[in-house]
């Protein structure tokens, strides 16, 4: 019954910030098996990478889709051992803009749950918006991350480019 009413409350959840998860195509490794459990129960359709990491597209109602990773490796500072959720907003060719990299920080006052972070990645640079949750968290903690993170990731990927690039 517990399970049901949680269930019944994820899928609203959903619902109401107007998006859904479902899985990208081509990965089939198993990664850390608590996000697997959770994203389970939750009902949210995913892939693992070859790093063993979990990727899931959210979908929102406006035809909109936005990338968030689940890292399956961990960090531990003291007794906590901390998981991180992210999706980039924003790729280039070249360091980011003084620009857009301002954008960034002063967004990072106004958000209540991660922070904006750039990264180079391959031959890109990038910026994305990360959340750190413990790595034993429940399946509400996880969810309202993702519903988070993807839409925070979004909003700011509209705003910078406009567009809709899937990372």
């Amino acid at each position: 019954m517990m399970k049901g009413l949680i269930m019944l409350g994820l899928s609203a959840a959903l619902a109401l910030h107007g998006m859904t998860a479902g899985a990208q195509v081509g990965m089939t490794n198993t990664g850390d098996p608590r996000v697997a459990a959770l994203l389970d129960e939750a009902d949210l359709g995913y892939e693992v990478d070859g790093d063993n990491d979990f990727g899931l597209v959210f979908e929102f109602n406006d035809g909109r889709s936005q990338l968030v990773w689940v890292l399956s490796n961990t960090a531990e500072l003291d007794a906590l051992e901390i998981r991180e959720v992210w999706s980039i907003a924003y790729s280039s060719d070249t360091p980011l803009s003084e620009r857009v990299a301002r954008r960034l920080l002063s967004q990072n006052a106004n958000v209540k749950l991660g922070a904006w972070q750039t990264r180079k990645m391959g031959d890109e640079y990038v910026a994305l918006f990360a959340a750190q949750i413990a790595a034993d968290t429940d399946v509400a903690t996880l969810v309202t991350t993702l519903q988070v993170v993807s839409a925070t990731a979004d909003e700011m990927e509209i705003e910078l480019t406009g567009g809709d690039d899937e990372y």
